[in-house]
């Protein structure tokens, strides 16, 4: 049996080599891989192709190889931007070998032609009127004298200057009409349960209480002058730091819906931005302007990070933007701006300077023009050095493109001083300035 086995295996075997074809050695080389080649049919020559047809397909790869309209455009907005960015590192450069630190980073934050270090200094930094003390202050001290102002009103006025504190020092509004809300609460549960004892005490340490009001600044200040008094009770095994209400007020109900009034109702300290004016004989630098950094939103290091993402960004960018896409960045440069400086230059050469809001109206800038006029009831215009006069009296600054910097031309209107003159006979055209505006006139 087990030879008969072996028997049917070799047959197989033998079947198996007969299938593989005739047999060679490893360095033999395959002649039939080249006798096969050898035989295969040469293909027949390509005819050469009519003269129509090769004109269009010239015609054809021409349109491939010209660029597309968006291609070229894309091209151009690329191009625009890697100048723009050149310009700025340039800038930047130029800014690092002049100076002091302070005076490059002014210039960092400020484009070209409004940070010009051979121009006369325009303005020494922006000043506020405080409303508390009737005092110029510097914006970078404003906010620490209102501060101060505050808390000498707390010893004549505790319950309205506390609640000055709370609305003038905490700028997140949503967090501080949570707050306010709260503390409210505290005073509506006590007049709607009078005699109950546990509204009348806040446990300090409830993480309700600490993160809407004492995360405030001004609330411990406000709550103390409801009459509010912190006590150490006794609370579950130990004790525990509580505001609790004093008896006087427990009875005096009328009292503390007074005092919640007031807290609704107060304001923040707005402190008014001084016009810091100032008058400058005829001068050729009058459109040339070194401003101080607090005219900027952005600082040097907002700009550098700003011009890494434009780096980053500017394939993004230079593809073609649609109308939403350009107002969004025309609202992000009027955002740049916090202030802008204005010189309005009269017929006799005479230049008279004011500081503005970015935010601030056309209108605003024709009343303070208007308060310095010898007569005036006169109409007047205003122009940019283009000529465009600026009518809209509702548009902001930043909008019309003023900020940071500008200078002005004035003109009487010349339709009104026409009428006038016909019907007076003759009309004070030449004089302009009030004697007492005169008498602040100096060298630019």
């Amino acid at each position: 049996m087990k030879k008969l086995e072996q028997f049917f295996e070799k047959k197989r075997v033998e079947a198996k080599f007969k299938k593989a074809g005739p047999g060679k050695k490893l360095n033999e080389e395959n002649k039939t891989s080249t006798e096969n080649a050898s035989q295969r049919a040469t293909p027949a020559a390509r005819q050469q192709p009519a003269q129509s047809a090769q004109m269009a397909g010239q015609a054809a790869l021409a349109r491939m190889d010209a660029p597309k309209t968006g291609d070229k455009k894309m091209v151009a907005a690329k191009a625009q931007m890697l100048r723009d960015m050149e310009k700025d590192e340039q800038l930047r450069s130029n800014q690092a070998s002049g100076g002091s630190s302070s005076g490059a980073s002014a210039q960092a934050a400020a484009p070209v032609g409004y940070c010009d270090n051979s121009a006369p200094i325009s303005v020494t930094g922006v000043f506020f009127k405080c409303s508390l003390s009737e005092r110029l202050v510097p914006k970078s001290q404003l906010n620490e004298h209102i501060r101060e102002c505050l808390m000498v009103q707390l010893a004549t006025d505790a319950l309205q200057a506390s609640a000055s504190m709370v609305h003038s020092f905490n700028k997140d509004k949503d967090k501080l009409q949570v707050g306010i809300d709260t503390i409210c609460k505290y005073i509506d549960n006590v007049c709607n349960n009078p005699g109950e004892e546990k509204y009348t005490k806040i446990r300090i340490g409830n993480k309700a209480f600490q993160d809407r009001v004492v995360a405030l600044e001004g609330t411990e200040e406000f709550l103390q002058s409801v009459g509010f008094q912190r006590k150490i009770l006794p609370h579950q095994d130990g004790e525990e730091d509580f505001f609790v209400l004093c008896e006087e007020m427990c009875a005096d109900l009328d009292k503390l819906r007074i005092s919640k009034d007031i807290l609704t109702s107060s304001e923040p300290v707005k402190p008014i931005l001084d016009r810091d004016l100032r008058v400058f004989k005829p001068s050729p630098h009058g459109a040339r302007f070194q401003l101080p950094e607090e005219f900027y939103n952005l600082t040097s290091e907002e700009i550098k990070r700003e011009q890494q993402l434009r780096a980053e960004t500017v394939d993004r960018n230079a593809e073609l933007r649609t109308k939403a896409m350009r107002e969004n960045e025309e609202q992000k440069r009027m955002r740049r701006y916090r202030y802008c400086l204005l010189r309005i230059r009269f017929p006799d050469g005479v230049l008279l300077q004011g500081t503005f809001h970015a935010r601030d109206k056309v209108s605003s800038v024709m009343e303070f023009v208007r308060n310095q006029l010898v007569n005036d009831w006169q109409p007047f215009v205003l122009s940019e050095a283009g000529g465009h006069k600026l009518t809209e009296e509702n548009s902001t600054l930043a909008e019309l493109k003023l900020t940071p910097a500008a200078m002005l031309n004035f003109a009487w209107d010349a339709t009104i001083m026409a009428e006038i003159a016909a019907s007076q006979g003759s009309v004070q055209e030449t004089e302009y300035l009030k004697p007492e505006v005169l008498l602040l006139l100096q060298s630019l």
